[in-house]
């Protein structure tokens, strides 16, 4: 998991003929925390806009050459996300009503107060950043639906594989058994005096042998489609027994894209009880913290590893653990790895929604989950969940089932 780095700071351009008004101008925006970019005409400021995204724009209405107006009609069809406020020393309604016909954001008159200007700006640049994050959490839903198409699709391709994947399995099986014989029969049809049947034969033990390889490519791709399924079917949230050993084992062979050049996986099972939970789901958790750790390590890192372990713990709980030998995670950024939408993936690369997600799954199954961390040493995620136990009439009754039938 990446945490996120502060947002940039906003570009605002103050667009003013008077040098020592720009110079005003420019420190106020500065302490908004924003970066004044400072123009002394319109012109200027068109060959700004090409270099900059501009979050807000302070303009002088009236200036030698293009107005104020003017530049911000062009403004608002070239940035239309920029919100505009016009300022301006000759102003009454009329040229207020104007400006916000074209768009302006905001109008203000000179001489101004620090403090009004100061708040103005502040609602422009509130409002951009609203208007930012809902563009980005909107491009976050489209993705996130995307995916969910993709685990449909893949659904629906490997159910269409395992029919012809047992129809080819189904003959190896018999090939397996009838060579051998046909093996046998030309042996000891030829008696050893036939050559060409001899060697008949031994081409025979070869197809033999290929066959076999077959076979073992043909078992290799049901167990990567049987894997594929358990990630992409749409199980309804239905829970069953599920073994935590298997569903680790199977989010290993999902990530082993993720893992192969980054680290060496150590895997440390120990005795660990079964689990009421959606095995969908809980692959999900594990293929999640996996990918997670592999990111958190280098390319060509051969001397890193991914270490899984299960185990049971002081209360008879299913536990299990993901622990990287990576970079680590900032101590402030601790408290924040949970949270949705929480990440500094480049933009497009990461949703910041699988750990808030994993923690979700977790305790819908009345689960937890919890991380450790050191800057320069790696991250371990643990999880634990309650053990599946028998009702204690049902068990006494089986008892008395198992004694009858004995």
């Amino acid at each position: 998991m990446r945490t996120p780095a502060s947002p940039a700071p906003a570009h605002v351009l103050v667009l003013d003929d008077e040098p020592s008004l720009r110079t005003l101008l420019g420190f106020i925006v500065q302490r908004m925390g924003a970066i004044p970019i400072e123009a002394p005409d319109a012109a200027t400021a068109r060959q700004l806009a090409a270099k900059h995204t501009f979050a807000c724009a302070l303009l002088d209405k009236n200036m030698p050459g293009e107005s104020g107006l003017a530049f911000l009609k062009w403004l608002r069809v070239a940035q239309p996300g920029c919100n505009a406020i016009v300022v301006t020393a000759y102003g009454n309604m009329d040229a207020a009503v104007e400006a916000l016909r074209l768009g302006a954001f905001d109008f203000l008159l000179k001489p101004f107060e620090v403090d009004t200007l100061e708040h103005r700006l502040k609602l422009a640049l509130e409002q951009w950043h609203m208007r930012q994050e809902r563009e980005r959490m909107q491009a976050m839903l489209v993705q996130a639906d995307r995916l969910a198409s993709l685990g449909v699709l893949a659904a629906g391709v490997v159910h269409e594989v395992n029919t012809p994947l047992a129809y080819i399995l189904s003959n190896l099986d018999w090939l397996d058994e009838e060579l051998p014989s046909l093996g046998k029969a030309l042996e000891k049809q030829s008696g050893g005096e036939s050559r060409e049947l001899t060697a008949l034969a031994g081409r025979l033990k070869a197809v033999a042998s290929t066959l076999r390889d077959i076979r073992e490519g043909a078992e290799r791709v049901r167990h990567i489609a049987r894997d594929v399924k358990a990630f992409a079917r749409d199980s309804d949230d239905e829970s069953v027994l599920v073994d935590l050993r298997e569903v680790l084992d199977a989010a290993l062979k999902m990530a082993l894209v993720h893992i192969r050049y980054r680290a060496r996986v150590v895997r440390d099972y120990r005795e660990v009880p079964m689990v009421q939970a959606n095995e969908a789901r809980l692959a999900q958790v594990f293929l999640n913290l996996v990918v997670n750790a592999a990111q958190a390590l280098p390319e060509d890192g051969k001397e890193h590893e991914i270490r899984v372990r299960l185990w049971t713990g002081p209360t008879g709980e299913a536990c299990a653990e993901v622990t990287d030998t990576g970079m680590g995670i900032p101590p402030e950024h601790m408290p924040h790895l949970f949270q949705p939408f929480f990440t500094t993936k480049p933009s497009g690369e990461g949703t910041g929604l699988g750990l808030f997600i994993c923690k979700s799954i977790v305790e819908s199954f009345e689960g937890s989950i919890s991380v450790e961390s050191q800057p320069g040493k790696g991250s371990t995620f643990r999880l634990s969940l309650p053990p599946h136990v028998r009702d204690a009439s049902t068990t006494s009754a089986l008892a008395q089932l198992t004694a009858v039938a004995s």
